[in-house]
């Protein structure tokens, strides 16, 4: 079985330069996340004892049938000349069952079709697994950029606060003004609050991924705002055929043509030898025994068996293909909706944030001079956080939607790498 690891291989090796789980500080990077995981995720770790079940049942399936040893005693204890035991007959004999068609290779052929399905569904939980774990890293990571975007918010209104002290203690600012300023402060830090809250939250839903509830990190480290490069479509649909449903399908295939292989084979007889010695008690003498037995009928017996592995033969195929479209369906939208945060972070970045900045400066410098109201001040300040926060909302969604891409393709791209933010 071949199948490509992207992420789980990328993030493996980042794993291998991180420091243990026990190590993890008050920081906690990407890698030491999936390390963590890796090593103590319940749900991974059941994977060997099932991967151990898997082996037995390929060395039980290719196993031939034993041999049988029977004893048989006729004439004991009957009537007249055959009472007691004068006329006892004793036969010893051994059975063996000759599979002919390559029965038993072909048992553990579907034992091992079935195994590689196992390794596929495990390989399929791994990487859905690494990839919530990025999810959650990324939640994290955005909840904290939410963080600083409510203090940023808090400093704001403290200053707007002190110049309005200073204009009312000059008479320039009427006592609704200096409510209003103290109102939009304690609303300020009623968001930061709530930030902290749903930071705690998202920290709690990461740990227990290693089976923590009590998390030992505070803070992570990626840069939500680092948009790798958009991959094309067409490069994407190569790659979806790494998609574990798909290769599944694959192993899927070869199992139903084992099994049909299987199931042909049954046309060809078994062939039972029985072979012995017969001890006759009434003159002490031994005899040697020999018998074959062949099945009648067995070509006919098997059509219906070979019917019903012929026909689920060839609809696998068909399910492939169908699995494909659907696949490649959903990847499209994802790639249509990573196009299009990339644009919005890009287009906020480039023509809308330096507006903001420059209205909120030239706000802040009238309001001083009283050439604009509070309410307008304070539109002006909102104005950039909006912006801001619009751009961390879209290229959060950029990264969930390279996320979705990966875990469907299985490609390499972890996409939260460095700690940053927004310009």
């Amino acid at each position: 079985m071949r199948f490509h690891m992207g992420i789980i291989t990328l993030l493996w090796a980042a794993c291998l330069t991180a420091a243990p789980q026990t190590e993890i500080k008050q920081s906690l990077n990407l890698a030491q996340a999936i390390a963590a995981v890796l090593e103590n995720n319940p749900q991974l770790q059941t994977a060997n004892f099932d991967t151990q079940a898997a082996a037995a049942r390929i060395r039980q399936q290719m196993q031939s049938p034993p041999m049988k040893l029977a004893v048989d005693v006729e004439n004991l204890g009957g009537t007249g000349n055959n009472s007691g035991i004068r006329q006892l007959e004793t036969t010893f004999s051994l059975t063996r069952m000759l599979e002919l068609g390559d029965k038993p290779m072909l048992r553990g052929g579907i034992a091992r079709s079935e195994a590689a399905l196992l390794s596929n569904e495990q390989d399929a939980i791994r990487l859905d697994l690494l990839s919530e774990t990025a999810k959650r890293f990324l939640d994290v990571a955005n909840t904290q950029e939410q963080r600083n975007l409510a203090r940023e918010r808090i400093s704001l209104r403290q200053k707007t606060l002190k110049v309005v002290q200073q204009r009312f203690r000059l008479g320039k600012a009427a006592a609704a003004e200096l409510n209003g300023a103290r109102i939009n402060l304690v609303r300020a830090e009623l968001a930061l609050e709530g930030t902290d809250h749903q930071l705690a939250s998202t920290r709690r839903a990461l740990a227990v991924l290693w089976g923590e509830l009590t998390p030992g990190f505070q803070t992570v480290t990626g840069n939500v705002f680092a948009l790798a490069p958009t991959p094309d479509i067409a490069t994407l649909d190569q790659l979806l055929e790494q998609n574990p449903s798909l290769v599944r399908f694959a192993t899927q295939r070869r199992l139903a043509e084992t099994r049909l292989r299987l199931a042909e084979s049954a046309r060809l007889p078994d062939i039972e030898f029985s072979g012995g010695l017969k001890h006759f008690n009434a003159s002490d003498d031994v005899g040697l025994l020999f018998s074959v037995s062949i099945p009648l009928g067995s070509d006919k017996r098997a059509l219906p068996r070979v019917n019903e592995a012929s026909a689920l033969a060839e609809k696998e195929p068909l399910l492939a293909k169908d699995k494909r479209l659907a696949l490649r369906s959903t990847l499209f939208g994802l790639h249509q909706e990573l196009v299009h945060a990339s644009h919005i972070v890009e287009t906020l970045k480039t023509r809308v944030l330096p507006e903001a900045k420059a209205a909120l400066e030239d706000y802040t410098l009238g309001y001083t001079a009283g050439r604009y109201s509070l309410l307008e001040l304070v539109q002006a300040q909102d104005t950039l956080l909006q912006a801001r926060l619009e751009v961390l909302n879209a290229a959060a969604d950029y990264q969930r939607n390279r996320l979705e891409i990966d875990r469907l393709t299985g490609g390499a791209m972890s996409p939260i790498s460095a700690p940053g933010g927004a310009q």
